[in-house]
């Protein structure tokens, strides 16, 4: 009632505050909204810029009241470009016609950027540039600038696992980057520090925005995939589309399957009354099993209204039949115990997601409604036989479920104002879950708990242009409950209640080809529901694992300044942290030979951020190199005095991609990681060698047929060394099973593709559960 409230109370200041503006909104032959088309406002009779600007996710835009524009022109790639008067201050709707021309192959070879900035976001452009043919979503973003990681797993340089989002829709599954062609993108915006209207803990956002399909009827989208390295991975996929005016009705199926290895050193020294080293080597063949389905529907009323419904279906199944370990534990040199493990472990990990979403407008004011109900579950398993002389031997045989459940939704609003635009809303959240733990043996107590949440939360956020400069500001208050029970009790010492402001402001400069932004936001990041979860996990006899229930909220200051110039782009950033979460390893309560490890708040960490990237075309060559480096300045107490966990680590990545004659794509990228610090870990050098060729056939390109070598030289290594107060753990020469040749097969039948328009709610609280 509170959010309402405020809501309705925002939208009467809206209403009453608003002044005279142009205004309108584009849409294209099928009515549909058309975001980011250029509308520029010019005077006559010389044709003068007056002023120009984008149309947003529902395809309004508006400009401050101006005497002196006597004419519109709106434009987009791929449409017609339309000359209106401005009759009045409503320019009402307007329809851009597709230019029939440019829907054939086309190569754009002008002086325009592949990569700018724009509104405090790294825009770049994808359709009609050679990354748009390059494969899947997943293949796109790691080329581009101020992204790291492939294959679903990345990260914003020194920000952190960003929140991507496809056409306003949240991305609730990574693996979707994988199911969307690089064909259907327009364009990829990276926000290195989101305002208000995002999430308190997302600290980085990834849109991407695809192309308008064009015409109706049945189409479908056809892959399959073969990985071939020391074990063998696949993956197909089916997607179904149908179009008629105003009904889309999508359907998707998707399969994944395989084995993969690892193999892992561990060195751990206790620096106690009672000194020792543990040895360990281990080696895991993992059986992993996904399942996806999809089932969704939109239907536009007119360009003003539409609405609809999405239902995924995911199950994750892993299992280890293969896993073993051989340790041995020395005191002085004196070999105290050895044994060798065997595991038998095996995860299910189904849920259910259900999105209904509302967007519209009345009048000027535009409206975005999302509801999201999630319900999953966890069931593990562990068997570890460990054969040893010394004691005894030992079985410890563990099963572990987990039930979670989410009801949240979420009202963003927005207005022309003045100079600029006002946005306001608010977002609930309701979660849980439940975590029961069971050891038969009795060498772990048998837990049971469950954490309970509610996350209400309300923005306001303005942004206005004055001549060359944008500037903007936002506040967003959130009030979180959450309560901790143990056997049905509730903890009141881990029971926690926070009413937090996070405030953010923004500045922006643009002239020509130079643009500068700088921003400052203050965020939050709550411990997600396995470092809060008390349960003790089994590694060996020495060796548990838990999460902590009293961890705080982490809250991090962020001061980042983002430039481009031509095709150079820059990122420097400063973050301080409290509270920070990292893991800790201390002796086992009444135990000097075992270790726990488990999460803790540590009380400061300042880190700072610098990147170059450089994005430039030559011919049919494409290039886009990056150099960075990320230092943090962080202290903890290690055997007895501050230990500094200050040393930088440098980043370099070199992808290009050359387009060549007969539809034919090659590509080389390289990518290296330097030694250096990260919390109060020391992380080892990484570096791996990609190449890829890929080829279309057919009369319609429909067919496209790639095949890749990922980590030609096997030099990827994970090495890390974890200092704790009294403990050092070294993980060496950690090598995963990641060289393999991959042939992937794509077939498209009519480009009619559905996109899904919601956007989602409680994404934060997704990515917890």
């Amino acid at each position: 009632m509170k959010l309402l409230v405020f809501t309705l109370l925002s939208l009467m200041v809206v209403l009453q505050l608003s002044a005279q503006s142009f205004s309108g909104k584009v849409v294209d032959e099928n009515r549909q909204p058309m975001p980011y088309a250029n509308i520029v406002l010019l005077s006559l009779p010389d044709s003068a810029f007056v002023a120009g600007t984008i149309s947003d996710e529902q395809g309004m835009f508006s400009f401050p009241e101006s005497s002196t524009a006597q004419l519109v022109c709106i434009s987009s790639i791929g449409y017609k470009t339309l000359y209106k008067a401005c009759a009045g201050t409503d320019l009402g709707v307007v329809k851009l016609s597709f230019d029939t021309q440019q829907l054939g192959e086309v190569v754009v070879r002008g002086n325009l950027p592949k990569t700018r900035l724009k509104d405090g976001a790294l825009t770049t452009n994808i359709q009609h540039s050679i990354l748009s043919d390059i494969g899947s979503a997943n293949d796109v973003l790691a080329k581009v600038p101020g992204i790291q990681g492939k294959d679903g797993n990345f990260t914003v340089f020194g920000k952190g696992e960003p929140v991507f989002y496809i056409n306003g829709r949240m991305v609730r599954d990574n693996a979707e980057l994988e199911r969307l062609h690089s064909k259907d993108i327009k364009s990829v915006d990276v926000i290195t520090n989101p305002g208000a209207q995002y999430d308190a803990t997302v600290k980085a956002v990834v849109l991407i925005r695809t192309l308008r399909p064009v015409g109706e009827g049945l189409g479908f989208n056809v892959r399959t995939s073969h990985m071939y390295g020391k074990h063998y991975f696949m993956l197909n996929q089916v997607d179904l589309n149908y179009r008629h005016k105003g009904l889309d009705i999508m359907g998707s199926l998707f399969y994944s399957g395989g084995k993969d290895g690892t193999n892992t050193r561990l060195d751990e020294q206790a620096f106690t009354d009672t000194p020792w080293i543990l040895h360990s080597k281990a080696s895991t063949v993992a059986r992993r099993k996904n399942y996806k389905a999809r089932l969704g529907a939109n239907y536009v009323f007119s360009e003003k209204h539409s609405m609809g419904m999405l239902y995924d279906y995911v199950c994750y199944t892993t299992k280890e039949p293969h896993y073993f370990m051989d340790s041995q534990m020395r005191q002085e040199g004196t070999l105290i115990d050895e044994w060798t493990g065997h595991n038998r472990l095996s995860n299910r990990y189904p849920s259910h997601l259900v999105n209904t979403y509302y967007t519209g407008s009345i009048g000027k004011l535009s409206v975005n409604f999302n509801m999201d109900v999630r319900r999953g579950k966890t069931e593990n398993q562990q068997t570890t036989q460990e054969d040893s002389g010394n004691p005894t031997d030992r079985t410890v045989s563990t099963r572990s479920d987990c039930n979670n459940g989410l009801l949240a939704g979420k009202l963003v609003m927005e207005h022309p104002l003045w100079k600029g635009k006002l946005s306001l809303g608010g977002e609930y959240t309701n979660t849980y879950q439940k975590n029961k733990f069971q050891n038969e043996q009795g060498i772990l107590e048998d837990t049971d708990n469950e954490v309970k949440e509610n996350t209400t939360s309300a923005f306001l956020q303005y942004s206005a242009t004055l001549g060359k400069f944008t500037l903007g500001a936002g506040i967003r208050y959130e009030h979180n409950v959450s309560d901790y029970y143990e056997a049905g009790e509730k903890k009141n010492e881990q029971s926690k209640t926070y009413d937090n402001l996070f405030p953010s402001v923004s500045a922006a400069f643009t002239s020509g080809q130079y643009n500068i932004d700088l921003s400052y936001v203050r965020k939050t990041e709550r411990p997600s529901y396995s470092q809060l979860d008390g349960n003790m996990s089994y590694v060996n006899r020495y060796t548990y694992l838990s999460g902590n229930p009293l961890l705080k909220p982490v809250t991090t200051s962020d001061m980042t300044m983002v430039a481009s110039f031509r095709f150079l782009q820059f990122i420097a950033g400063y973050q301080h942290v409290e509270d920070n979460i990292a893991y800790t390893i201390r002796p086992l309560e009444g135990s000097s030979y075992i270790t726990h490890t488990t999460y803790e708040n540590f009380k400061k960490m300042d880190k700072l951020t610098l990147m170059v990237s450089a994005s430039p075309t030559l011919a049919c060559w494409n290039l886009n190199y990056s150099v960075g480096m990320i230092k943090q300045m962080f202290e903890l107490n290690h055997k007895g005095e501050m230990k500094r966990m200050n040393r930088p680590i440098f980043y370099a990545s070199l992808f290009n991609t050359f387009s060549l004659p007969g539809d034919v794509k090659l590509t080389l990228d390289a990518v290296y990681m330097g030694k250096g610090n990260t919390q109060n870990m020391l992380l080892g050098e990484d570096k791996y060698i990609d190449v890829s060729i890929s080829k279309k056939f057919l009369k319609s390109k429909a067919l496209q047929v790639k095949l890749e070598c990922l980590d030609v030289f096997d030099w990827k290594r994970n090495d890390m060394t974890l200092f704790g107060v009294q403990h050092v753990l070294r993980e060496t020469n950690s090598w995963t099973d990641m060289r393999r040749v991959v042939l992937t097969v794509r077939y498209n039948f009519n480009p009619s593709k559905g996109k899904y328009r919601g956007a989602g709610a409680g994404e934060a609280e997704k990515a917890r559960l």
